[in-house]
Parts: C-alpha cells; structure tokens; sequence
C-alpha cells in the first residue's frame, strides 16, 4: 500500500526549546502527534475524512524514549507508521533521525477511534479504510501495563486550563500534559531535566475553562505524577525517567 511509512522534515525553532536550548518535552509530543496527523490525512483517515463521519482520534498512551535531545535550529526527521490493532486500539510507530542518520528517539502510541458525537470508542471495523499491513516493521515498545493513578498522593498545585492549550477536539492537547510533566520536575527539583524515557496515559479529557489538579513523586532520577480534574476523575498519569 502507498505511504505505509510516512517521513516528515522538521527544524527545532526558539519557541520550542526549553532555557538549555533543548528541545522541550511539550515539543517532543507535538512533533509526533503532527507527523501522525499528517500520516493519517494521506492514508484517508485523517481531520477531515472523519469528521465527515462523525468520527474523532483520541490519543490513550505513549511512551517515548530519548537518547539525544536535539538543539535550536536542528534538522531532524520524524517517521511514523501504523502498527497494527490490539483490541480497540490503533497501535503506531515513532523514530526520529538527526541530519547524519542516527537515531535519536523513539515512541509506541495507542488511539481510540470515538464517535464524535457520544466520545465513545467505535470499533476498528469502522474506520473509513483499512490501514496498510506493517507487520514486518518493528513496535518498539508494548503499551499493555497499566498506569493506574494513586489514590494516596495529596494535591501539590493546580493548573488551569486555558482556551489557547485546546486542540482541534476542544479538548486539552496531548502536548500540553507532556509540558505539564516537565513543568513538576523543575518545581520539585529547580532543575531543567533532561528525559530519558517519558510515558503517559490519557484517562479524560479535560476542557477550559477549568482546572487539573497535579500530584506527583520525584524518587531520584524516576517520576510519577497525575493529574485529576474539578470533580476528582483522573485526567493522566505519567512516569518517567530523567537526568537533571
């Protein structure tokens, strides 16, 4: 099938580098989301294919994993494709290249396809087309352990939500939490980390105007922290590892 692995050319801009000139976390997780996106569109199931049918992608977990944190005003490619259907969940792929070639990140995600409508999962019979067969490419990491929250953790702080971190759902993006996640390291430790491994859950979706209510745990160089919203639901969780 044609475009069964997708490549997307990109530069690390100013905005998008943390006060190291690193790219920053929030940045990691927008430049996959947008190549899978983007992958999506072509293989006719993207924005607007299902929004004509009343349908919507949601991201449900991904873990990334960084072995260089790339600088302002590198050139970096991302590639992507769909990696197959593990019950109601669409499975895809992520690495990342330097210009010279080298590898230097990579992610497994899953995704819901939801009636737009009733924001309930459909089943994967219901896509508008089948996705192409990658059985023969690598799933870099498998996303079936739970990241369940912790009931114990007290509330430290709360974030509001803000119209301008929606996405095109109306909804908090996805990148938005992974900035989140950074965000409570430098304020438990006063340090800029550097991730090594980062993987979050998508539990519900939280809305503006309104407020996530953020509990966490830094145990050396390992973190946990969760986010809950106005009425106490677990909107994420997330661990990760990290260097300061």
């Amino acid at each position: 099938m044609e475009h069964r692995i997708y490549r997307e050319n990109i530069r690390v801009r100013h905005r998008e580098a943390d006060r190291n000139g690193r790219l920053k976390l929030l940045s990691w997780f927008d430049f996959l989301q947008e190549a899978a996106a983007n992958h999506a569109a072509r293989l006719g199931v993207g924005l607007n294919a299902l929004t004509e049918r009343g349908q919507l992608w949601v991201l449900s977990r991904l873990k990334l994993e960084i072995r260089r944190s790339p600088q302002i005003g590198e050139e970096l490619t991302v590639e992507t494709y769909p990696s197959g259907v593990n019950r109601l969940f669409f499975t895809r792929e992520f690495q990342v290249f330097d210009k010279s070639g080298e590898v230097i990140a990579r992610a497994s995600s899953a995704w819901l396809l939801l009636s737009a409508a009733k924001l309930r999962p459909l089943r994967p019979d219901q896509l508008p087309c089948p996705l192409p067969d990658n059985s023969d490419l690598p799933v870099h990491f498998r996303l079936d352990e739970k990241l369940p929250g912790d009931d114990a953790l007290a509330e430290e702080f709360a974030v509001p939500v803000r119209f301008s971190m929606e996405d095109v759902n109306g909804h908090l993006n996805n990148a938005e939490y992974a900035g989140l996640v950074q965000d409570y390291v430098m304020w438990k430790t006063g340090e800029e980390p550097c991730f090594r491994t980062v993987e979050l859950a998508f539990l519900s979706a939280v809305r503006a105007p309104a407020s996530l209510h953020i509990a966490g745990a830094v145990d050396g160089n390992r973190l946990f922290v969760q986010g809950r919203n106005d009425e106490g639901a677990l909107s994420f969780t997330a661990r990760a590892l990290f260097q300061s």
